[in-house]
């Protein structure tokens, strides 16, 4: 049983080191459905970024993508920006159709794995829990940074206002 702790022990320490913040954000263009068009997330500097990778077939994604949705229209005067990537398997088609369905009014694009591994600093054996939400300054550092089991997501609203609050207030 000790042995069996230790080791979990060991993968949690693992996990948690491969997705350290605060850390520069990974210079990883978003694919947009334009295939002429990618997101350069460099282009924000200056405004906090929400960025959220999700899967278009997952319900708790989708309840995510309505908040931040909200965040867009309700802190975009105050420097927020938001930012989505689909990371499933078909997300480079069925980005289009989710985009439509849910009208979203920022930008939205999708990731392959080898780019999702990068910009979301993952180990390449391990399966984070989507959505993966980050929150990022104005300088382009990620300052946190949080997979759909974690806790914060229990109350994402309020801990996501806490965070986007804090990090538009520091310019």
């Amino acid at each position: 049983m000790r042995n069996i702790v230790a080791f979990l022990g060991l993968i949690v320490s693992a996990y948690a080191a491969s997705v350290a913040t605060p850390r520069p954000l990974a210079d990883v263009p978003i694919q947009t459905p334009d295939k002429n068009k990618k997101i350069n997330l460099r282009q924000y500097r200056g405004k906090v970024v929400l960025l959220v990778l999700f899967s278009t077939n997952c319900d708790d994604c989708v309840s995510t993508i309505g908040l931040v949705s909200r965040f867009q229209k309700e802190y975009a005067d105050q420097g927020l920006q938001v930012v989505a990537a689909a990371i499933n398997d078909n997300g480079a088609f069925e980005v289009t159709p989710f985009i439509q369905r849910y009208r979203l009014q920022f930008p939205v694009g999708f990731l392959g794995r080898d780019e999702t591994i990068k910009l979301a600093a993952i180990g390449k054996d391990v399966r984070p829990f989507v959505p993966i939400a980050m929150f990022i300054d104005r300088k382009g550092i990620v300052q946190q940074q949080f997979y759909g089991d974690d806790v914060i997501f229990k109350d994402q609203e309020k801990a996501f206002r806490a965070i986007t609050a804090s990090l538009l207030k520091f310019k």
